[in-house]
């Protein structure tokens, strides 16, 4: 387990080229945890298929939107590598949102994209879907609304015991094509 700060640096000694699975969980509602994904995901050149799972906020530090994604500049790896981005536990809260549109709209890439609606999200899958249709993309993206996925939640959690071709056959899901 590897713990990150917000604005560590990438340089060549921090890369990491050989990965192109990653998974991180980020607090979505906690500002300091949002903020070091660029600076982690800079350090994964490479990466193909990003899982992110969204964690629980102690307590909420403030809510970021889109501003502060296109601000923080261009992610590399999600401009022009990662092709599957699977999003575990979402809230459907507006930063998690605003991170989802930034990810969509920026990932030249990306061909897939899963969102597992979490129990407890406060947006019904309907209106991700809708809210995801609006969002501009490079290309055509497939995307799955994914709801009561409790059958996957042991095993995420006891690691990644599963391929990307078994969370698919273990899931029955509604698909879209954008």
């Amino acid at each position: 387990e590897l713990h990150w700060q917000a604005g560590t640096k990438v340089s060549p000694r921090t890369m990491v080229t050989s990965v192109t699975v990653l998974a991180l969980e980020v607090r979505f509602g906690v500002r300091n945890d949002a903020k070091m994904i660029p600076s982690v995901l800079g350090c994964f050149p490479n990466v193909e298929t990003l899982y992110i799972k969204s964690g629980q906020p102690d307590q909420s530090t403030g809510k970021l939107n889109q501003k502060f994604w296109h601000d923080s500049g261009a992610i590399e790896c999600i401009r022009s590598r990662i092709k599957r981005l699977i999003f575990h536990d979402f809230q459907g809260g507006r930063s998690e949102l605003a991170f989802l549109k930034y990810f969509v709209e920026s990932a030249l890439m990306l061909k897939q994209v899963v969102i597992l609606l979490s129990t407890g999200s406060t947006l019904p899958a309907e209106e991700v879907h809708s809210k995801m249709a609006n969002v501009k993309r490079a290309g055509e993206i497939s995307i799955a609304l994914v709801t009561g996925y409790s059958e996957l939640q042991g095993r995420y959690k006891r690691g990644s015991e599963f391929s990307l071709g078994e969370l698919f056959s273990l899931m029955k899901f509604p698909c879209a094509n954008y």
